[in-house]
């Protein structure tokens, strides 16, 4: 069989003198948005003054800093208002003044006076940063030990996270008040055992694939090494990234709001005049809104690139060890190549990426544009387009993933390597592409539901802290409604986890600014514990799925191994992984030709069952017989 144009060589280039810097705008971008990521966020934490003190009894004080602050504005008040005239020269009593003439916080912090009335998600993390510090550790704990046991044990955890599921809808049944939902959520879980029953082979067959990861994972340890320096990076990025966020609602500025002596018309006509009346409270400069929000992409951008390097990684050592298992790049050189010769190519795919979630952002469902007679145009329109965009963006990721493979194996640039990607892939997988659909979702499985528990941890361990009752008890049935609206968030939520930052941020800067009231105050004892949680958790699922991944990015190097060793024709009669492949959908079968000339060598045929089989060479002249998928042909001279 002849070798095809568009194809690359079974080996990995993985040494100084076969690799050349590609795609070099694009890591210089990378780079400058790194120092940018730092340079606004350490701007912030410069700029952030201690707000609020705790006492010893949990309740809040002002700082010593702004007390001085604001004790000068209200001074200042006073004298601005005597310059006016006004009968009264003692500034607004609530706010800042209040608390400077009486020491009382009433209108600065909650009834309870643990909680400032203007806070959000991140004064509770910057009050008692111990609750994400301690649940991201143990989530980073659980994500390795995790990984360990799938190496170990993948077709029982499988089948484990199954059950989870089923013994998630009968405790729902259990817990659940109403006598009818009962029995739905009790059908749900017989019906769903039904379905493992009938996709038990799919579900083995996911376990055989892990365990194939696994072996693979097991003869190249050193790639662990990299990997955890890699890993090391992101997890340094991701408690900045929380550190920057948490000290932007600290920079505050005291404020005077003045309003000069006039009149105003009732609608009667009646002439009413009024006083000059001052104030004093705190107030965020623009500036830090504007950071925040390039702060935000930025840690977007880093987040694809920390998955696109992983991928690089796992491929130059999978690969090799696929290729030529006595020539491997050690863990240091892979990662060195990763961040300085490919480094251009791997931002290049990682800002593809950061595109498809932003735009996600911007389809995100919006209820108050779709209000009003137009709802009929706009909901389907926007219904078609999250579709349309769901298709795409399954498409550009999977490309995008083939092709930093393929250019992690030839050294070419990003477009060059999708070049040879499409020819590859097109010849051996329907549709281009290939993902195994049932390992994906066990393994996104265990990382939903880990993420899940230190979700509700986090925000029991809130409530407690701030003397809240947000966490309802479902035996009431006057809480049931919130409960599992708040459920339905959190699962949301944490399904879309890169997507969720945004949305979490975002949200918690819109009611902040358009739904407090004149004191700041939106009902903050209501949604900051659920909120925060939940961006606990995501936060936690990121991690998860970053260790998830690189079992996923072990199995999609092994496809891109075996396309490219039959696109060179290479011998596969004795390849485990070449067997399983044939289970797959999908799968373009074509017998592979053996590497020797010999007219009376063994063919390699696929079975009926899609496991490689040996035959005899046929006479010239005889009908070879058709298999499933295969064309009659004749043997000929």
């Amino acid at each position: 069989m002849q070798k095809p144009r568009d194809t690359i060589e079974p080996r990995v280039k993985f040494k100084d003198g076969e690799r050349r810097y590609t795609d070099v705008p694009c890591a210089i971008c990378f780079l400058l948005g790194i120092g940018l990521f730092f340079a606004l966020g350490f701007a912030v934490v410069g700029s952030a003054t201690i707000t609020f003190i705790t006492s010893d009894d949990g309740t809040l004080t002002l700082s010593d800093e702004l007390t001085v602050d604001a004790t000068t504005c209200c001074q200042s008040a006073s004298d601005w208002l005597a310059e006016q005239g006004a009968s009264d020269t003692t500034p607004a009593s609530f706010g800042l003044c209040e608390y400077v003439s009486t020491g009382r916080m009433r209108h600065l912090t909650q009834t309870n006076g643990k909680f400032p009335k203007d806070g959000s998600l991140f004064d509770a993390f910057t009050l008692n940063p111990q609750i994400p510090a301690t649940l991201i550790s143990a989530a980073l704990f659980l994500a390795v030990f995790w990984v360990v046991m799938l190496r170990a044990f993948a077709t029982p955890i499988v089948f484990f996270t199954e059950f989870l599921k089923i013994v998630a809808f009968v405790w729902i049944a259990i817990e659940t008040p109403d006598d009818n939902s009962k029995v739905i959520f009790f059908i749900v879980a017989l019906l769903y055992l039904g379905f493992i029953v009938w996709k038990k082979d799919k579900l083995i067959f996911a376990g055989k694939i892990i365990s194939h990861s696994a072996l693979a994972l097991q003869e190249n340890t050193n790639m662990f090494f990299g990997l955890l320096v890699i890993k090391a990076c992101y997890v340094l990025q991701a408690y900045c990234f929380i550190l920057f966020m948490s000290k932007s609602v600290e920079v505050k500025e005291v404020e005077m709001m003045k309003t000069p002596a006039g009149q105003y018309t009732d609608v009667d006509g009646t002439v009413y005049s009024y006083d000059a009346s001052a104030y004093c409270y705190l107030n965020e400069p623009s500036w830090v809104d504007k950071s925040r929000q390039v702060i935000m992409f930025l840690w977007l951008w880093s987040v694809q690139w920390y998955t696109q390097a992983r991928l690089c990684t796992v491929a130059a050592t999978i690969g090799s060890w696929h290729f030529h298992p006595d020539d491997k790049p050690t863990a240091i050189q892979a990662v060195k190549n990763t961040v300085t010769k490919s480094l251009g190519t791997v931002s290049f795919s990682a800002m593809i990426l950061a595109i498809i979630e932003e735009i996600k952002r911007r389809l995100k469902f919006k209820w108050y544009h779709h209000c009003g007679p137009q709802c009929c145009i706009t909901a389907p329109m926007h219904l078609l387009s999250c579709l349309l965009m769901m298709v795409l963006e399954n498409c550009f990721k999977m490309l995008t993933k083939f092709t930093l493979i393929i250019h992690t194996f030839s050294g070419l640039n990003f477009f060059g390597s999708a070049k040879k990607c499409f020819g590859v892939m097109t010849r051996h997988f329907e549709n281009g592409f290939i993902t195994d659909y049932a390992s994906n979702a066990v393994l996104q499985l265990g990382a939903y539901i880990f993420s899940l528990a230190i979700t509700f941890t986090a925000w029991a361990w809130l409530d407690e802290q701030y003397g809240w009752s947000t966490l309802p008890s479902i035996d009431n049935d006057n809480n049931i409604v919130i409960f599992y609206l708040w459920l339905f968030y959190i699962l949301f939520n944490l399904w879309y986890p890169v997507l969720a930052v945004f949305g979490i941020i975002v949200a918690d800067m819109v009611i902040t600014k358009y739904a407090s009231d004149e004191h700041g105050e939106c009902g903050q004892e209501h949604w900051v514990a659920p909120i925060a949680a939940t961006f606990v958790g995501v936060i936690s699922m990121l991690f998860f799925q970053y260790m998830a991944g690189i079992i996923l990015d072990t199995i999609d190097t092994c496809f891109v191994c075996w396309a490219v060793d039959k696109d060179n024709n290479v011998d596969l009669s004795e390849s485990e992984f070449s067997a399983l492949v044939m289970e797959l959908p999908g799968i373009v079968k074509e017998p592979n030709p053996t590497s020797s000339l010999d007219p009376n060598a063994t063919l390699l045929a696929i079975g009926p069952d899609g496991r490689p089989a040996q035959t005899q060479p046929v006479a010239v002249g005889y009908a070879v017989p058709q298999q499933q998928g295969y064309a009659v042909g004749y043997a000929v001279p």
